[in-house]
Order: structure tokens, then sequence, then C-alpha cells
């Protein structure tokens, strides 16, 4: 439906000034240093749905991140962490924030972790705060991927082994390190297959069937672990890309709902308001 941003998109449409020493890289890693990036924003930034797991590391300033309905304000010395498949915005930020933004297309991350681990990585908290010396040991890998993506010939071998420990470290410093248990598994699956099929399958039985289990185990799942119902979660998503749409395109709220799937437009405003906390036209003045 929406069209993915890549990383030489979002520069062009989201930053201004000299931005000659945001070199992009044909990796399916990127790394930026948020010094490079910060002072050229134009915030707000609407929301985006972004074509990349993201990872970004501050250890100084502070700026504030919206994945999906949920704002963060992320303070160093922090981590923020959004799977592929999020809406995601940025409020505001510290002009003089400094760390590193790691951008990871899907394929690589499946090629890099086994499903275990992608699912450790992702059931961490989306804002992980850091003590000083654990954020300056984490400094310290980003450092050396930043030099090794950037060098006039990179080793992506070395680049590998350089991420992955990165992220482990990020899974060791988090309450993720016990095994993954069965609910929280089928919760993120279910989860992960939402974000991928939301506009065709709105249905519980399609999910449940997918992942193998019956519609009330999937619903206790998901409850368990995300503290909402299986439709709740699905709404949710619904809503996320409808303010994609409303920032990002010129159809009416009515046209928006119908696309949607929503049968009534009015009930798709009274949805929208209850968990955005405007109303849909006022949510895309915003952006005007």
């Amino acid at each position: 439906m929406e069209k993915q941003v890549n990383a030489e998109e979002f520069v062009e449409r989201f930053m201004s000034g000299s931005l000659e020493h945001l070199v992009p890289t044909r990796s399916p890693v990127k790394i930026f240093r948020l010094s490079d990036i910060a002072p050229y924003l134009k915030i707000p930034i609407p929301p985006i749905f972004l074509g990349y797991n993201l990872v970004v590391h501050i250890t100084e300033g502070y700026f504030k991140h919206q994945i999906g309905p949920q704002t963060y304000l992320v303070q160093a010395p922090a981590i923020l962490i959004s799977n592929y498949g999020n809406i995601s915005a940025i409020k505001s930020v510290d002009k003089s924030a400094q760390g590193y933004c790691i951008l990871i297309k899907d394929n690589a991350m499946t090629s890099l972790f086994r499903e275990q681990e992608i699912l450790h990585i992702f059931t961490i908290s989306p804002l992980l705060n850091l003590s000083s010396e654990d954020s300056q040991d984490l400094y310290q890998l980003l450092r050396l991927l930043y030099g090794e993506l950037h060098a006039v010939t990179p080793y992506w071998e070395l680049s590998e082994s350089l991420l992955k420990s990165a992220l482990l470290k990020v899974i060791k410093l988090s309450a993720s390190t016990k095994i993954v248990n069965r609910k929280q598994e089928i919760a993120m699956l279910f989860k992960q297959l939402v974000h991928k099929n939301f506009l065709k399958e709105k249905r519980l039985d399609f999910y449940a069937d997918k992942l193998a289990v019956s519609v009330n185990y999937l619903n206790r799942c998901v409850s368990a672990v995300f503290k909402r119902s299986s439709k709740e979660l699905i709404l949710e998503v619904l809503i996320m890309h409808s303010q994609l749409l409303l920032s990002e395109s010129t159809k009416s709220v009515a046209d928006i709902a119908f696309e949607l799937e929503f049968a009534d437009p009015s009930y798709f405003s009274r949805i929208f308001k209850k968990n955005v906390g405007m109303s849909p036209s006022a949510y895309r003045n915003q952006f005007k």
C-alpha cells in the first residue's frame, strides 16, 4: 500500500543544508553518526514507513520519537529499537545529539540471527536506558562498525561480526536474556504477521491458522504480552497506517477509511480520535 522510505529518500525529504558528509553505502546495514544527522533534520518529521530495522544509540542529548501509537523521550545514554514494519515519526531532537543510528535491512537480520535471537531483540522494550559504562562499551563496538562500513574497501564479514556483537550486547543489557517462552513467541510472530497482512486479512482465524494455534490461545498470548486483545492490536496497526496516509496523501478521510476497509468513515474518525487524541483532519493539518 504505502511506499517504504529508504535512507537516501529520507535525507532528500527530511533533511536540509549541506549534506555531502552523508555518503550512502550499498551495504544492507547502514550506520550514521547522530552528529551528522541531528542538526539537519526538518522537525517535526511526519509518520513514515522506514524500510529498515532501526537501532539508535544516543550518548549525549535527547530526542522524542514516536513508534506506532507510543511516543518515547530518549535521553542519553540510551538505546531506541524499532523493528521493520513499524510506522514512526520524529517529534523533536537535540541538535547537538551524539551517538549512532543503525539501519538494518530485514534480510540482513534473518541472515545474521536465529529466529529466537531476533525475537529477543524485538521483545526488548523500544527504549532501554543504559549506565555510562555499558553505553561506552556499546559505543566502542559501533565506532568500529562505523569505521568498517565507511572504509574504502569494507570487509563485510567483519562488519557482520561487529553488528552481531553490538546487538547481542543490547540483548545482554536488557531483560531479554531469558529464553523467549511460547506465549511471547506466538505474540511476536502474530504482530509480525499483522504488519505484513493487515490490509487483506483482519480475521483472527487467518492468523491462528498461520501460527497453528486456536483463536482462544492466540488471544491469551497477545493479551499476556501486549496487554491488549488481538483485535485491538490489528486496529492499532490500521490506525498507524492511516496516520501515514493522512500525512503523505491528499486522499479524503472517507477514502482513507474505505481503503483500510472501515465500513463507516464516522466510525473510523471516532476510533482514530480515541487512539491518537485528535480527529483525522486535525492530525493532517499538523503537516501542512
